[in-house]
């Protein structure tokens, strides 16, 4: 599974890759395990994306026994864990760390 995070101010990412152990995604697509780092700057990259100099991206980094607990009525949550291939959190100047891969069942 492939974690991106677009909330650079969190704890967790790391070139918008996230490094939580375990994610905890509610019923309401917020993920509980967001925590704001302490030296970490809120950062707006989305206009820098498609130019000759784009953010720096972590490399893809498969996470064969992931932790990723579900409670969202989402068509990837089975029995309480994501079967997606990968999750995104939504942009740094979004209020909530939201889950936006996310689809109806």
């Amino acid at each position: 599974m492939d974690l991106r995070c677009r909330k650079t101010n969190c704890e967790f990412n790391k070139n918008l890759t996230c490094t939580a152990q375990k994610i905890n995604i509610s019923s309401e697509l917020i993920c509980k395990s967001y925590k704001k780092g302490d030296n970490k700057e809120l950062k707006d990259f989305s206009s820098k994306i498609f130019t000759d100099n784009p953010p720096k991206i972590e490399n893809y980094r498969h996470i064969k026994d992931s932790n990723l607990v579900c409670h969202a009525n989402c068509l990837f949550n089975r029995d309480g864990k994501c079967i997606s291939n990968g999750i995104t959190v939504n942009s740094s100047l979004s209020n909530k760390p939201e889950c936006i891969t996310y689809m109806i069942k």
